[in-house]
C-alpha cells in the first residue's frame, strides 16, 4: 500500500455537512477500492482561479489515505465519472523525501587527485 495525499475540490452548494458526516463521494470511493482515510482537513469554501464545470467557487479538502498502487488508475477512472467532485488532484507520498533528493555529489576523480601548486 502506498501513501497518497489528494486535494479535492467539491461544488459549493453543500459539501460542508458532507465532510462531517464523513459521507462524502471521495471517501466512499476510497473505500470502495479497498483503501484506507489516514487523515481529512476540510479547507473551507474558496474561489476559484477559472471556472470549472460552470463553477466560480469551490468547497476545499484534503485527504491522506493509503491504496494499493495495482489500482490506482480504476481509481482516478471512478473519480473522474463522479459528478459532486469539480476537480482533484493526487500525489504520492513519500516516506524519506531527504534521502531521494538530498544525496551527496560524489568527487569525480579529476578532483579527488591531489594538484601541485606553484611556490
Amino acid at each position: 500500500m502506498n501513501t497518497y495525499e489528494a486535494l479535492v475540490i467539491f461544488p459549493p452548494q453543500g459539501p460542508a455537512d458532507l465532510l462531517q458526516a464523513g459521507k462524502n463521494p471521495f471517501e466512499e470511493t476510497v473505500k470502495k477500492f479497498e483503501g484506507k482515510i489516514l487523515n481529512r482537513v476540510d479547507l473551507g469554501k474558496r474561489v476559484l482561479g477559472y471556472r470549472v464545470r460552470k463553477s466560480s467557487e469551490g468547497h476545499f479538502a484534503c485527504f491522506n489515505f493509503e491504496l494499493a498502487p495495482a489500482q490506482m488508475d480504476a481509481f482516478r477512472s471512478s473519480l473522474n465519472l463522479i459528478e459532486d467532485i469539480l476537480k482533484y488532484t493526487i500525489v504520492k507520498l513519500v516516506k524519506n523525501p531527504k534521502a531521494e533528493l538530498f544525496r551527496p555529489a560524489k568527487p569525480s576523480p579529476a578532483q579527488a587527485a591531489p594538484t601541485a601548486q606553484r611556490k
